[in-house]
C-alpha cells in the first residue's frame, strides 16, 4: 500500500468572532498533514487583534473531533498585560504563551499518532477564558476544517469483467476415468478372489460404466482399459503379464455389462515406472532423489532399469518390492461417451440441477446469460462450470471473474493459477490485484494486457490510478 500524504494550505486569514464577544480569532496558514502513522496540524496564530482584559487569558485549544472521540492538541494561550507578566515571572518559559495586542505571531505545529477514528473528523478550536479568579469560561467551539481521509478504493462493475465466450460444441464428448487397484499375485494373470478388495475394485469399474449407461442422454462410444505390471522380473514377462491382466479385467467387465464387444479397447504398460516415480515424490525414502534420477535417465534401457535399481539400492528395493510394487499392478479405465445437445435454456437449467456433467461449456454460458449479469445465479453457473472443467482456460477465466464479483478473492486466485499466461490472463490478474488493493501489481499486469490488445485495460488502469491518489476531501468551514 502506498502511504498517503495530504497537505492542504489555507493562506487566507480566518476570522471567527461567534461566542468570542469582543475578541477576534485570527488564524492563518492553516495546514493539515496526514499519513498512515501521524497527523500534524500547522497554523499561525497572531495575538495582535486580540483584546483581552489585563488580568485574563484566552486559551485556544485545537482539537480533532469525531462522533464519539475527541483528541485535544497543545493549547495556545493569549494573555492580557498583567496576566502575561505574572506568567512570565512565576512559570517556566512557554513558547505557546502570547501577549494580546503584540505583533508576535506564533508558528504552531502539533503532531499526534493517526488513529482510524480520525478518518472522518473535524478540526475545531476550543476557546476558553481564564479570569483573574482562576475561573474558566467556555466562550467558543469553532469548527475550522472538515476532514475526510477515507481512502479511495478500486471500483469495479459488470463491464470490468471480460467474460469469454466458449466455442459452440458440435459434439459433446466426455471422458470418465478411474483406476482399479486389482491385486494380482506375482507372475499371475488370473484374478485372486481371496483378496476381498478385488471384488470392490472391479465393481468400481462397473459402477462407473453403469452411471454413464443409466444416463438417458448419454451414448457410450468406447471403454478403454489399460493394464499395468510392476517392474520386477524380465521386461518381456512383464509385457505378457500386463496384457494378460488387462484381458482378464476386460472379460469380467464385458460379462457384467451389455455393451457390444467393439466398445472395448485394450492397452498395456509393461512396467509402471511413472507410477513408481509419482509415489516417490511424496515419500520419505532416503534415496528417493537418486532413484527418481535413475527413472528419468534415458541412457539406461527400460529393460535394465529394475536390475540397476535392485543393485544400487538393495535395501530400498526390498521395501519397494513388498510395499509399493503391488499397487503398480493396476488397471486404469477411460469411458468415452457423447451427450446430446440442449438448446432450450429451461432444459439446460433443469439438467444443471440434476446432472450438470451433461453440459458443455457453451451450454453453461447460455444458461448464465439467461440471468442478470453479476447476479448470484449468474456467477454460480460459471463457478460450477469451472469445477467440472478444471483444466479449461475459458472455464477458469469466467469463474475467476465471478469469484471476484462475489468477493471470493482466494478462489479467484486458484482459478487464475490454472490458466496459461496471455493478455487476457494478465488483465484478469490486474483486476484481482486491484480488488485486493495491490495497485502497483495491478498496474503492471494491466499494462501488459493493454500492450496485448485488451481494450478494457485502459479503463481499469484509470480507475486504479484514481484509487492510488490520496483523498482530498477537506474543506474550510
Amino acid at each position: 500500500m502506498y502511504k498517503n500524504l495530504l497537505l492542504i494550505s489555507l493562506a487566507t486569514a480566518l476570522t471567527a468572532s461567534a461566542n468570542l464577544k469582543s475578541s477576534q480569532l485570527n488564524i492563518s496558514d492553516l495546514a493539515v498533514n496526514q499519513s498512515e502513522a501521524a497527523m500534524t496540524v500547522n497554523m499561525t496564530v497572531d495575538p495582535a487583534p486580540f483584546k483581552v482584559k489585563s488580568n485574563n487569558m484566552v486559551v485556544l485549544t485545537p482539537a480533532i473531533v469525531a462522533q464519539k472521540d475527541t483528541l485535544r492538541l497543545p493549547a495556545v494561550t493569549i494573555a492580557g498585560r498583567n496576566a502575561w507578566f505574572q506568567e512570565v515571572r512565576n512559570n517556566q518559559p512557554n513558547p505557546s504563551l502570547l501577549r494580546a495586542g503584540k505583533k508576535t505571531p506564533l508558528n504552531y505545529s502539533a503532531t499526534v499518532p493517526y488513529q482510524p477514528w480520525m478518518q472522518q473528523s473535524n478540526l475545531v478550536i476550543l476557546t476558553d477564558t481564564l479570569s483573574e479568579c482562576n475561573c474558566f469560561t467556555r466562550s467558543g467551539h469553532t469548527p475550522v476544517i472538515d476532514m475526510d481521509f477515507t481512502p479511495e478504493i478500486f471500483v469495479s462493475d459488470n463491464n470490468t469483467f471480460e467474460y469469454l465466450v466458449p466455442s459452440d460444441t458440435i459434439e459433446k464428448v466426455f471422458n470418465l476415468s478411474g483406476r482399479a487397484n486389482i491385486i494380482f499375485k506375482v507372475n499371475r494373470t488370473d484374478i485372486d478372489w481371496t483378496y476381498k478388495s478385488n471384488y470392490a475394485e472391479l465393481d468400481s469399474i462397473l459402477a462407473s460404466i453403469n452411471a454413464v449407461k443409466d444416463n438417458k442422454d448419454a451414448t457410450v462410444e468406447q471403454i478403454m482399459l489399460t493394464g499395468y505390471a510392476s517392474p520386477e522380473g524380465s521386461y518381456a514377462n512383464n509385457e505378457r503379464l500386463a496384457q494378460g491382466r488387462t484381458a482378464v479385467v476386460r472379460k469380467y467387465v464385458a460379462d457384467h455389462s451389455s455393451f457390444p464387444s467393439n466398445i472395448y479397447k485394450e492397452k498395456s504398460v509393461a512396467e509402471d515406472w511413472a507410477g513408481l516415480r509419482q509415489w516417490l515424490t511424496t515419500s520419505t525414502v532416503p534415496e528417493k532423489k537418486a532413484i527418481i534420477e535413475l527413472i528419468d535417465d534415458k541412457s539406461i534401457p527400460v529393460e535394465k532399469k529394475n536390475d540397476v535399481l535392485r543393485q544400487r539400492y538393495p535395501e530400498t528395493y526390498r521395501f519397494l518390492l513388498a510395499n509399493v510394487y503391488p499397487n503398480l499392478r493396476h488397471t486404469d479405465y477411460v469411458i468415452t461417451y457423447k451427450i446430446r445437445r440442449y438448446y432450450d435454456v429451461e432444459e439446460i437449467a433443469a439438467v444443471m440441477q440434476s446432472n450438470p456433467r451433461n453440459l458443455s461449456l457453451n451450454e453453461f454460458f447460455l444458461l448464465a446469460n439467461s440471468y442478470e449479469k453479476g447476479s448470484v445465479d449468474y456467477d454460480s453457473v460459471f463457478l460450477t462450470a469451472a469445477r467440472l472443467f478444471p483444466n479449461d482456460d475459458i472455464a477458469n477465466m469466467n469463474a475467476a471473474y465471478s469469484a471476484i464479483n462475489q468477493g471470493e478473492l482466494n478462489s479467484a486466485r486458484l482459478f487464475l493459477s490454472r490458466i496459461e499466461p496471455s493478455p487476457q490472463t494478465a488483465y484478469a490478474w490486474g483486476v484481482l490485484y486491484a480488488k485486493e488493493g495491490n495497485y502497483a501489481e495491478a498496474l503492471e499486469m494491466l499494462k501488459q494486457a493493454k500492450d496485448g490488445g485488451v481494450e478494457m485495460a485502459d479503463v481499469v488502469i484509470e480507475r486504479v490510478e484514481k484509487a492510488m491518489k490520496p483523498a482530498k476531501k477537506i474543506k474550510l468551514l
